[in-house]
């Protein structure tokens, strides 16, 4: 049974000054939120996303989550691995064929009790419809549901508690990758500083008016400023170049701060470019999110 009450710990936080060529050369600052420390497994902003949720399910009495993901989802590892710590059963629906349960993501997650359903892609883009829900209840039982990235008004409480208390008196501008822009919505209603998002999928405009529905949706309005850059995405959604590859290798190794391709490097990889270009003001101070996912590499070969 569930804890009662839940008791979730303190995330563990700190702020990392980066120094690389590119930034002294244009009189930068830059500085990192390390959310990939905040728990050794509710890595970065799933140990956010899923505070308030699994507060919520152990509220009305639930003992069953379910979500979904793909092959290499941090958000399904981080919540199989909530579900162990507090006493949760767990399902992931995953996207794609069975054979990917071979891959050490999904090896994590089925050994800490979650339990799969593997659907076909055409199938997955109905998650959230009410007939795909009614007919998993059908199969599996009642569930509290948590959307993918946990994307809900309760994902995006818990980023809004993401900032330090001084974030607005440091610094001048908060960058972060964007998926689903859970964290973004978090981030622009808890916020005064600049919010930019750069968006690791596919599709002009798509995620800024993602963003924009969601806000409207939940009642939301942003305290900042915000945009989303659709151009850094490196050809789609978990794509990675050899020139991304690269990034992430070199600047995890200068920097002492370790990146994946998915997120965390196509956002420093942006930063890169975009300082050079003048994007931001002589003297800025950024502060950038690392979302965590460092599980995911073991997807890539570097």
């Amino acid at each position: 049974m569930t804890q009662t009450p839940l008791q979730f710990p303190a995330p563990n936080l700190r702020i990392q000054a980066i120094e690389t060529e590119w930034l002294s050369q244009h009189n930068v600052q830059l500085c990192v939120l390390r959310a990939d420390l905040a728990d050794p497994l509710l890595s970065g902003n799933k140990f956010f996303k899923l505070k308030y949720n699994l507060l919520e399910a152990a509220r009305q009495g639930h003992t069953r989550l379910l979500s979904f993901g793909g092959a290499w989802s941090n958000h399904l590892h981080a919540l199989a691995a909530a579900g162990q710590r507090f006493g949760f059963s767990t399902i992931g629906i995953v996207r794609g064929e069975s054979e990917a349960a071979a891959n050490t993501c999904l090896q994590d997650v089925m050994a800490r009790g979650m339990q799969l359903h593997f659907v076909s892609r055409s199938e997955y883009q109905n998650k959230n419809t009410p007939e795909f829900l009614a007919k998993l209840r059908q199969q599996v039982g009642d569930f509290y549901l948590i959307p993918e990235g946990g994307a809900n008004p309760e994902g995006i409480r818990g980023c809004q508690e993401m900032l330090p208390a001084d974030v607005h008196s440091n610094f001048t501008h908060l960058v972060l990758a964007c998926g689903t822009g859970t964290t973004m919505a978090g981030l622009i209603t808890s916020s005064t500083v600049p919010v930019i998002g750069i968006q690791v999928l596919k599709g002009a405009g798509y995620l800024q008016a993602e963003i924009a529905k969601m806000l409207q949706q939940h009642a939301l309005h942003p305290t900042a400023p915000w945009t989303v850059l659709d151009e850094f995405h490196g050809g789609g959604y978990a794509k990675a170049d050899k020139d991304l590859l690269d990034f992430v290798e070199h600047f995890s190794e200068t920097t002492g701060v370790p990146l994946e391709p998915v997120y965390s490097g196509k956002m420093f990889m942006a930063l890169s470019k975009l300082v050079p270009q003048g994007h931001f003001p002589e003297n800025s101070r950024i502060l950038a999110m690392h979302g965590g996912g460092l599980q995911g590499n073991r997807g890539f070969s570097f």
